[in-house]
């Protein structure tokens, strides 16, 4: 409803709508009305029991149409209809992390899952689209990458329940895969002066560190000045950290030796070297070291950067040193052990008497198999 004061006597006069039953039913029709004043006041007092008068009178019009309806009895009050809570894919992440931390894998798969699905709201997947999805972007015989994914999405599904009105996630009845893929194997003293002997920074540092801490790659590489206190490094490995959960790590002398001779350029460690895991060379770099000096897989298993850290957990066996110390030295759990175990630091001193690597002699020969390696790569591409 609006007010207008017009004609020469400036008069107010009301506009509003109202409902007129027709034979092609009800229909919305614009009303004038002189209210028949020139002060503002009044006319405000007056609209305002038109409206009211209005409004009782659509209601009446209103009650009498669902009264008259087949599909609804004379008997029974029109009843209010609750609409169901819908989350939207695309708001999920947000809801999700209002009660739990989700990790960085855990983001990347659920935006990657928001673009490709063809649905907009949580509640319109259904399990076999879900297991369609998971069997065509996880191809392949092994389960570890199927087993992930499913993984990830069931747990931004389980976080939003409460606001998507689900009941239960579409990945739940899912079954996991039997893992088929193969494990990287440790490797040996001899391989591990012949990577040192031949990689170029900052790779030569990055397996030192990792040979005596068991640290995996992005840890090594985001590792910081202050992490180093005194003779222990204490971190949250990237993996973990949505957890909360950090290591402690007594720092062998070899190791404290490399670390005093490295340069001071920021707060990382290595940080007078790029860290670039998104670039192609970066990621094959270390592959291309061990495929230099001939150390490739086995029936033991592959061999990557990861192989050094199953190198460390051997050796620590090797030496005697107790599993509960292994497991809270490398960031594992288990069903039989508690987070108590993970700060048995005393025990985790036997680290700093694993044996020394031999490596004053560096053998020019292994040097000039890699960069022979490399050299054949970049004229083949």
């Amino acid at each position: 409803m609006a007010l207008r004061q017009r004609g020469k006597a400036g008069f107010w006069h009301a506009y509003f709508d109202t409902v007129r039953e027709t034979e092609d039913g009800p229909r919305r029709v614009r009303t004038t009305i002189n209210l028949g004043t020139t002060d503002k006041r009044e006319a405000r007092a007056l609209e305002f029991e038109l409206m009211k008068k209005n409004r009782e009178n659509m209601m009446r019009q209103r009650v009498a149409r669902l009264l008259s309806s087949s599909e609804i009895p004379n008997s029974s009050p029109p009843q209010r209809v609750h609409r169901k809570r819908r989350l939207l894919i695309a708001d999920a992440l947000a809801a999700a992390a209002k009660y739990r931390a989700v990790g960085e894998t855990t983001s990347k798969i659920w935006r990657k899952f928001q673009r490709e699905i063809n649905l907009k709201w949580m509640h319109e997947l259904t399990s076999e689209q879900a297991y369609a999805y998971l069997v065509e972007h996880c191809p392949g015989e092994s389960g570890k990458r199927f087993n992930n994914v499913r993984s990830c999405l069931n747990t931004v599904y389980q976080l939003t329940l409460m606001e998507s009105g689900m009941n239960e996630s579409p990945f739940e009845k899912i079954p996991q895969r039997r893992l088929q893929s193969r494990h990287q194997r440790p490797f040996t003293e001899e391989e591990f002066v012949r990577i040192y002997q031949a990689a170029p920074q900052p790779w030569k540092s990055a397996a030192m560190i990792a040979w005596f801490t068991g640290l995996r790659q992005k840890d090594i590489f985001l590792l910081r000045w202050d992490c180093i206190r005194g003779d222990v490094l204490e971190t949250v490995p990237a993996k973990t950290a949505r957890f909360g959960r950090g290591v402690r790590i007594p720092i062998h002398p070899q190791l404290a030796a490399e670390l005093d001779a490295l340069p001071h350029v920021n707060e990382r460690v290595l940080g007078a070297w790029k860290y670039t895991p998104d670039y192609i060379r970066f990621r094959r770099a270390f592959g291309e070291i061990l495929r230099g000096l001939g150390i490739t897989e086995d029936r033991r298993g592959i061999v990557n950067f990861n192989s050094l850290r199953d190198s460390f957990v051997t050796r620590c066996d090797e030496a005697g040193i107790p599993r509960h110390a292994i497991r809270g030295i490398v960031g594992h759990t288990s069903d039989r052990m508690t987070d108590l175990y993970s700060h048995d630091l005393e025990t985790a001193r036997l680290v700093q008497e694993l044996p020394s690597v031999p490596l004053d002699k560096p053998e020019k020969k292994e040097k000039n198999c890699v960069k022979r390696c490399v050299k054949r790569r970049n004229e083949a591409r």
